[in-house]
């Protein structure tokens, strides 16, 4: 059984690229990617090939990060090679709308439950943003109501995180990391996720919210029972007179073809999309009821808002994000396949961590899923310590240096290319660390 200290040995060993392109990158480029500055080791990704990763120095990994899960088909599927390969002698840039923009509007339109209208932009964070904009723009008010733990991009409006001090269920809002105004924490109303205490803030503030916006599925936190709290916040929603709207950034056409919206039998005023829409291309994209997305016909418009963004909608993305769309819609069967082999991964990881009685449970929503070093229920973030912190980082690092890389915020997912050999593979490389952190007595709560 291979100790933490000769897996660290090993992987220093074969990566000497990355360490090279690490020590240069650190004299002229600053990282603001979280996840790969928590990796339990650097590695540096030069290609990938459907459901494998290859670095720098043309290690194989099995990738569990498929682009943060946008690559619903796995790295360079032919579909999208070919819809690329396709668009680029005809120019992949004019700032101008372009014809290839209403193909993928359609297919969003065609899956989004709530998406009488779409507007695409460039990211998920400003895809939030806008979305927050327009619910401003729409009801008149300036409060928005988020939910402890959530992530909703990188703007301003959505860096808060809850004060472990404030009560669970009246949680009070604290900026994650400098540089977020202060000011701002009045326009942010945070709320208790999956508590009904949540429900008795929103009555209470109604009168001055403009949106309450929810992660299909928090993905830091994927929780399949989160459904009848969804379906009763919208109720809430609807009799308090405040728009809900949907973070599908993540979840969008991947815990099914319609999302966290067809998944959970949910319809808010407005949704959000962004990564697998793309097809591995920078994307985003706020969709909505016909008369709130009005808000974006223009500023002579009625509660008219600003958007714009010279790469948003560009034909190069559209083609990509198109074809994959295309694809998932032709071939539902993926997604049968994928919760059946994401349940298959965790059942094997949930029956070998309690044979042994490990502080580990593996917790997915379709084909995201992530693993939690504690046996204690998690309703929401409040409840996720860092006690066994050593033995995670521990885990991780074994599954690097055999081949599995997981991104450092640990939230995994698995792809159509991800087939049943591989998903055998991921459950030995998976056992087999845990073996090894448990015989090396680095749980310090295991029984």
């Amino acid at each position: 059984m291979l100790t933490l200290a000769t897996a660290q040995a090993e992987l220093l060993a074969k990566t000497k690229a990355s360490q090279e392109i690490a020590s240069d990158r650190a004299e002229v480029l600053n990282s603001g990617l979280a996840a790969n500055l928590e990796m339990p080791h650097p590695v540096f990704i030069d290609r990938g090939e459907g459901p494998y990763v290859y670095d720098a120095d043309d290690n194989r990994y099995i990738d569990t990060s498929v682009g943060f899960g946008l690559h619903m088909l796995g790295h360079v599927h032919p579909v999208v090679e070919q819809a690329i390969q396709a668009r680029v002698p005809k120019g992949w840039m004019f700032g101008i709308h372009s014809t290839s923009q209403l193909k993928l509007a359609n297919l969003v339109q065609e899956g989004s439950p709530c998406a009488e209208r779409v507007v695409f932009c460039n990211t998920g964070s400003e895809a939030t943003m806008y979305a927050f904009r327009a619910a401003r723009g729409y009801s008149g008010r300036d409060k928005i109501a988020l939910f402890d733990g959530f992530y909703h991009g990188a703007h301003d409006y959505g860096m808060w995180v809850a004060d472990p001090a404030s009560p669970r269920t009246t949680p009070s809002a604290l900026p994650m990391g400098h540089g977020i105004p202060g000011v701002l924490k009045e326009l942010t109303l945070l709320l208790p996720y999956r508590d009904s205490h949540a429900f008795d803030l929103i009555r209470q503030h109604k009168d001055e919210l403009a949106l309450v916006f929810v992660e299909g599925v928090q993905s830091s936190n994927p929780q399949p029972e989160v459904g009848e709290f969804l379906r009763e916040l919208e109720a809430v929603c609807r009799a308090s007179g405040v728009l809900f709207g949907v973070d599908e950034v993540i979840t969008g056409f991947r815990v099914a073809y319609g999302g966290a919206q067809e998944r959970f039998s949910i319809n808010p005023d407005l949704a959000t999309y962004g990564k697998v829409i793309g097809g591995g291309l920078p994307v985003g994209a706020i969709t909505g009821r016909a008369e709130v997305m009005d808000v974006f016909t223009g500023l002579a418009a009625d509660r008219g808002v600003f958007s714009g963004g010279t790469f948003s909608g560009n034909p190069l993305t559209m083609e990509a994000g198109a074809a994959v769309l295309k694809h998932l819609r032709d071939h539902p069967e993926i997604y049968v396949e994928l919760e059946r082999r994401t349940q298959r991964l965790a059942d094997a990881v949930n029956a070998h961590c309690e044979s042994l009685q490990l502080p580990v449970q593996m917790k997915h929503v379709g084909s995201m899923f992530h693993m939690f070093f504690q046996r204690e229920t998690i309703m929401s973030s409040r409840d996720i310590h860092g006690r066994e912190l050593s033995a995670q980082k521990a885990f991780y690092l074994h599954c690097l240096n055999a081949g599995v890389l997981v991104p450092g915020t640990q939230r995994a997912f698995l792809s159509a290319a991800h087939d049943d050999q591989v998903v055998d593979e991921l459950i030995e490389v998976f056992t087999a660390s845990f073996d090894a952190v448990n015989t090396e007595g680095l749980f310090s709560s295991a029984q």
